[in-house]
């Protein structure tokens, strides 16, 4: 049986729940309920900032005045033989 409920935030606010996380109730006493909270796990969209970074391997050493997208830019230039 699923019962769905609207709480106010400011009694769940301190919990961090996000869309799509799970809360589950292991224990209800009088004045307490002891929860459990399973976060939904995120996954990055294909060519996200996230998805390069969970794909890339190793560190980078930035050149003087070259930023993170150069860095990124160049990887990407020579994994697919792109530029000239």
């Amino acid at each position: 049986m699923v019962t769905t409920k609207t709480l106010p935030i400011e009694i769940l606010g301190d919990l961090g729940l996000h869309e799509g996380d799970t809360l589950q109730v292991l224990a209800a006493g009088k004045s307490e309920v002891l929860v459990q909270i399973s976060h939904r796990e995120q996954t990055a969209s294909p060519g996200s900032a996230r998805a390069w970074l969970e794909t890339a391997r190793g560190s980078v050493k930035l050149a003087g005045g070259e930023s993170a997208v150069d860095a990124r830019m160049a990887y990407y230039a020579e994994k697919y033989g792109l530029g000239g």
